[in-house]
């Protein structure tokens, strides 16, 4: 009788790669221009911020009697975040650690903390999607309600900011002389989704993070600048399903100064992985170990003025 592969045992025909498949992982975005802070243990679970206002100027000279002017009032808005709590873990029998080729826990550690780092981008997403203030994009000529983005929509976001003296978060990159770049002007950072890159390298006056004078202070998901606004995209980007007046999906994109928006970790409590062996809690013959991680987390926008999502289709 002949031999095939139809009669081998499965061990026979299977052979298990040494090298793990890499799991796709997003890029974290949303957290990049955030001022972090820490709230101290055993300190409750509100984190109060306090803006002063700014005082009147004083452009009218005493008069020759030296008579005091009027007194001005010291007033201050408080701003309020309120930490909760984000967990999830694994159950993995000793079945899978013991018969699998694989160091399985050292995976589930890897994907754990991916989840943890994720999640985290997600809510600050979440928060900055349902707070944000509004801005249309209205250049465009598709015809929609928001159009998709164009130059003069982008200028329109930069002149508001500007006008509210919001500060750019990074600094010019100044022009060398080599063959295809050119300047980087101090820039506000957007956040948007990756399904935009077609429609921005359209956009009048794009410069691909390519055609940066040099690297200095890019990152993976930087795809390029417009006039004063470097653009960081992810494939977790915020899209709002079926919202434009056709029906269309709308990308909400997030241009922020310096100082827009925290987010506010918890001392002793900002990231926790937790292990638990076989034969923890009611496991009495020890079939099954659990691995998990929690975290407690605030994510707040400080400045209205300062952090405006335009909103946008594509063309």
């Amino acid at each position: 009788m002949t031999t095939t592969t139809t009669v081998l045992p499965p061990p026979v025909q299977q052979r298990f790669a040494e090298k793990l498949l890499s799991t796709p992982q997003a890029r974290l975005i949303h957290g990049l221009t955030a001022e972090r802070r820490a709230m101290p243990e055993n300190s409750g679970n509100i984190m109060r911020m306090r803006r002063y206002n700014r005082l009147e100027t004083a452009p009218v000279p005493v008069n020759p009697s030296m008579m005091n002017p009027p007194a001005q009032q010291l007033t201050a808005i408080d701003i309020d975040a309120q930490i909760d709590w984000y967990a999830t873990y694994l159950v993995i029998t000793e079945e899978v650690t013991l018969i699998n080729q694989d160091p399985v826990l050292n995976s589930a550690a890897a994907r754990l903390g991916q989840s943890m780092r994720e999640t985290e981008d997600e809510l600050v997403r979440d928060m900055l999607e349902a707070t944000a203030s509004i801005r249309n994009a209205t250049g465009g000529t598709n015809g929609d309600n928001p159009t998709e983005i164009v130059r003069s929509d982008i200028d329109g976001v930069i002149a508001t900011l500007q006008n509210n003296d919001g500060e750019f978060v990074s600094e010019m990159i100044g022009g060398e002389d080599k063959f295809g770049t050119g300047p980087v002007r101090d820039a506000y950072f957007a956040l948007g989704s990756s399904r935009l890159i077609g429609q921005l390298e359209l956009i009048d006056g794009f410069i691909a993070k390519a055609q940066y004078p040099n690297d200095r202070g890019t990152l993976a998901s930087e795809w390029g600048t417009v006039s004063n606004v470097r653009f960081f995209l992810s494939s977790r980007g915020s899209v709002t399903s079926s919202a434009s007046a056709l029906g269309a999906d709308v990308y909400n994109v997030f241009v922020t100064a310096q100082e827009g928006y925290t987010t506010i970790d918890l001392d002793g409590s900002s990231v926790q992985f937790i292990y638990h062996p076989p034969g923890w809690g009611d496991d009495p013959c020890e079939l099954r170990q659990t691995a998990g991680y929690r975290f407690g987390f605030a994510s707040r926008i400080t400045n209205d003025a300062w952090v405006l999502n335009l909103r946008t289709t594509l063309a």
